[in-house]
């Protein structure tokens, strides 16, 4: 009788697994959370997107204000233009962020926690970076040529890895 049990027990666990597996991605507002996705200009206004995999997909535009971002992986993402204000990126990954067409140029970040967000070579030309919480925050070989820096200044041209 315990083998029986066993078995069942193990067949039903392998199913759940396999069902896990194959779950479908999260679609908020029409946008697929997914790897390589196209959500440009999309509406994701305080959207709980902890921890999600958004790498090489384009959110060209799009409106993420107040939106929870923390620990995603945006490498590769395309932010240019896009609203993060007042969004939550606390540990999220923005390396190498010109590679891959990603950028955050005159992206809106102002106000927005980057606590501990990677922008290392991250192209942030422009970018508003007013009030926002930079405690952390990797901006090795980041790009940061006219970026509006926390205190409203503006950063000089060739500012590289700082706001000079």
């Amino acid at each position: 009788m315990g083998v029986r049990v066993f078995a069942m027990v193990l067949l039903a666990s392998s199913v759940g697994v396999s069902s896990l597996s194959h779950a479908e991605p999260k679609v908020v507002n029409g946008c697929r959370i997914e790897p390589a996705t196209n959500c440009a200009y999309a509406k994701l206004e305080k959207a709980n997107l902890e921890g999600v995999d958004l790498s090489d997909s384009s959110l060209h535009a799009a409106v993420l204000s107040g939106a929870n971002l923390q620990k995603a992986n945006l490498q590769g993402v395309d932010l240019q233009v896009g609203n993060l204000s007042n969004a939550d990126l606390r540990g999220a990954n923005l390396e190498r962020a010109h590679l891959f067409a990603n950028n955050l140029q005159g992206a809106r970040l102002e106000g927005a926690n980057l606590k501990h967000v990677n922008f290392v070579d991250a192209k942030l030309q422009g970018a508003n970076l007013k009030g926002a919480d930079l405690t952390g925050a990797l901006f090795e070989s980041a790009d940061l040529e006219g970026a509006i820096w926390t205190d409203g200044r503006v950063c000089a041209a060739g500012s590289v890895g700082s706001c000079n």
